[in-house]
């Protein structure tokens, strides 16, 4: 069992407290979220939901409803494999998640390997589940939990020439002619402990090369600037795939972790929800 390690710290720490703080922040999202059922991926961050949370509640509520999510998120711990996912059930305070064995199948003999010590302090993939949890109550669905220690463009590569099969020609439901449907949540949030006007300048360059699909420029930027997104290793997979798929993007909301402030703060975090969608 994967027990959570930042319940009562970002999120309450009790069924009704996380549901009622979940409430709130959905019905807050719903002027800036857009759903679809081609929506087979999103941008969602990870920080404490005081901050972050009616960002990631906009981007949770635009995801297509899927049998299975594929979470990717930063490693911050350092701790365990470069690439690793997880096959423990998960648990919350809204109850527990199954892992996906069958995707995991999919990833034998690659970079990508299990590896739950990676996983066992790390809080980018946690913080989203329960937002999944919240979306699909009363249905069942499953998670793919990988974090990246490494998050250079050849290890994006790995995990995107992985998924892209998968997200073009599906994935078979064992004992069934039925494909599973499967979305991507890759977990990250934006510029880390800057000025508020730099953060805003800096990530909208960021925002510009993932809606434009650009990788490279998105990668050349990152390292040109030094840049503090954390999670550029799970956006990076998530643009690949969507050039695959030939998908359109869009920016659902950007803020800054001053917004939910009484007395702004010299430095900031930014925080971005945002859509892949298939045409």
């Amino acid at each position: 069992m994967r027990e959570p390690v930042v319940s009562g710290l970002f999120y309450s720490p009790d069924k009704e407290g996380l549901t009622k703080e979940l409430d709130h922040l959905f019905a807050e999202a719903k002027g800036k979220s857009e759903y679809s059922d081609k929506t087979f991926g999103v941008v969602s961050p990870h920080a404490g939901y005081i901050f972050s949370g009616k960002t990631a509640a906009a981007a949770i509520d635009s995801i297509m409803e899927a049998d299975t999510y594929i979470i990717i998120g930063s490693n911050h711990t350092g701790l365990g494999e470069a690439l690793a996912f997880s096959q423990e059930i998960w648990k919350t305070p809204l109850g527990e998640v199954e892992t996906d064995k069958q995707i995991a199948r999919i990833f034998d003999g690659t970079w990508i390997v299990h590896d739950e010590a990676a996983h066992r302090r790390e809080h980018s993939i946690e913080v989203n589940v329960p937002f999944l949890q919240l979306k699909m109550e009363g249905k069942p669905f499953k998670i793919f939990p990988i974090v990246m220690g490494d998050q250079n463009k050849a290890a994006a590569e790995a995990i995107a020439n992985i998924l892209i099969p998968v997200m073009k020609e599906g994935v078979k439901k064992e004992q069934s002619d039925e494909k599973l449907k499967i979305a991507i949540v890759a977990s990250s949030d934006f510029s880390h402990y800057v000025p508020e006007d730099f953060a805003k300048e800096h990530d909208e360059a960021i925002i510009n090369r993932i809606l434009a699909l650009d990788v490279n420029e998105f990668y050349d930027f990152i390292d040109k600037y030094d840049s503090t997104l954390c999670g550029y290793g799970p956006i990076g997979v998530l643009i690949m795939v969507a050039k695959a798929l030939h998908s359109k993007t869009k920016l659902l909301e950007y803020r800054t972790s001053n917004e939910e402030r009484e007395s702004r703060e010299a430095e900031v975090v930014g925080y971005a929800a945002m859509t892949f969608t298939k045409q």
